[in-house]
C-alpha cells in the first residue's frame, strides 16, 4: 500500500518527547501504515541526533531513530521533487517570500508524490501552499 502522509520533522521529534501530544499519538496509531518519511526529514533527525552530546537521551533518540527507520518508509528527494522545489523557490521569491530550503524539500517530496503533508510548522509552509498543490493537515487540532 501506497503512503498517503509524509511525516514531517516536527511530527518525528513529538513522538520522542517525554509527553507527546495525544492527537498526535492518536492519529499516528489510527494512520501509521499510511505514513511514511522524507530523505530530507531522514536527514534532519540525523543531524540533530549528531549533534546531541552524549549520554542517556542521545541513547533513546539513537533507538528511537532505528525503530524509525525499521517503520516508515523513506521516500528520497529525487530529480521531479528538485524540478518541484526550484519552480516552488522562484515562485515564493517572486512574490517576496523566502521559505526554508528544508522546508521547500519536504514540500516538493510531499507534491511530487501526491501525498498530504503532517505538520505543525503551518507559518513556514503558508508561502508554499500559497504557490502550489501541497495539501498540508495538522494533527495536534
Amino acid at each position: 500500500m501506497r503512503p498517503v502522509y509524509l511525516l514531517d520533522t516536527n511530527v518525528i521529534s513529538e513522538l520522542v518527547k517525554p509527553t507527546p501530544n495525544s492527537s498526535v499519538l492518536e492519529k499516528l496509531v489510527e494512520n501509521g501504515k499510511f505514513c511514511a518519511i522524507c530523505s530530507t526529514v531522514w536527514q534532519e533527525s540525523v543531524y540533530g541526533y549528531e549533534r546531541m552530546p552524549e549520554g542517556k537521551r542521545k541513547n533513546k533518540v539513537a533507538t528511537y531513530l532505528a525503530r524509525i527507520k525499521g517503520s516508515y518508509d523513506i521516500i528520497p528527494y529525487d530529480t521531479f521533487a528538485s524540478q518541484i522545489c526550484g519552480e516552488l523557490q522562484a515562485a515564493c521569491e517572486r512574490k517576496g517570500k523566502s521559505i526554508p530550503r528544508y522546508d521547500s524539500q519536504i514540500a516538493a517530496t510531499a507534491i511530487a508524490n501526491g501525498m498530504i503533508l503532517i505538520t505543525h510548522n503551518m507559518e513556514d509552509y503558508q508561502p508554499l501552499i500559497e504557490n502550489s498543490t501541497l495539501k498540508i493537515e495538522d494533527w495536534w487540532e
